[in-house]
């Protein structure tokens, strides 16, 4: 290998690992309660519903108390790696380790956002739409301040018709 090459797979491996710690801060549950602030007690839950989101909720926790550190274990040993001279196979394993506990943990938020939305009436579920809808417009005026954007963004609508379709409502079935 050229001392040109070498150099572009160490910038290459720098610049994945750089993207993997950044995504590794975004690994929130999704819609969850303390990053999008879904107030799931303005829905209007019963006490049985209560319980039910409550009983999901320690659920994700668990498991994301359990996975969130080995991935941090993980970025950080691949920092370490990073600054050493060490096979590069190695590095892009353990690259690959940490991104696979990251998607695990983003499927098993929308899960426990799936869960927690199946509890809901129909009404309440709309209500809960509205608000997602209202918070994901915030988010992207915290992102783009100057863009004046009132809709929400076709990938995320159609995530969000998917949700809907998937779980459908008792008026959809009728």
């Amino acid at each position: 290998m050229t001392p040109n090459n070498r150099l572009s797979v160490k910038s290459f491996i720098i610049a994945a690992s750089f993207l993997s710690s950044m995504s590794s801060f975004c690994v929130v549950p999704a819609f969850a309660d303390s990053h999008c602030h879904i107030h799931w007690d303005k829905l209007g839950l019963s006490a049985s519903q209560q319980q039910q989101i409550q009983q999901i909720e320690e659920g994700w926790k668990k498991q994301y108390q359990e996975t969130a550190p080995t991935i941090a274990d993980e970025q950080q040993r691949l920092s370490k790696k990073l600054g050493e001279h060490c096979d590069q196979l190695e590095i892009i394993q353990l690259h690959n380790s940490i991104d696979r506990k990251q998607m695990q943990l983003r499927q098993l938020a929308m899960l426990t956002f799936l869960k927690k939305r199946a509890v809901l009436t129909d009404s309440q579920q709309r209500s809960l739409e509205v608000m997602m809808n209202t918070e994901i417009a915030k988010r992207q005026q915290e992102v783009s301040p100057g863009g004046a954007q009132t809709e929400v963004p076709s990938g995320v609508q159609d995530l969000l018709t998917r949700v809907r379709d998937a779980f459908p409502t008792a008026a959809d079935r009728q």
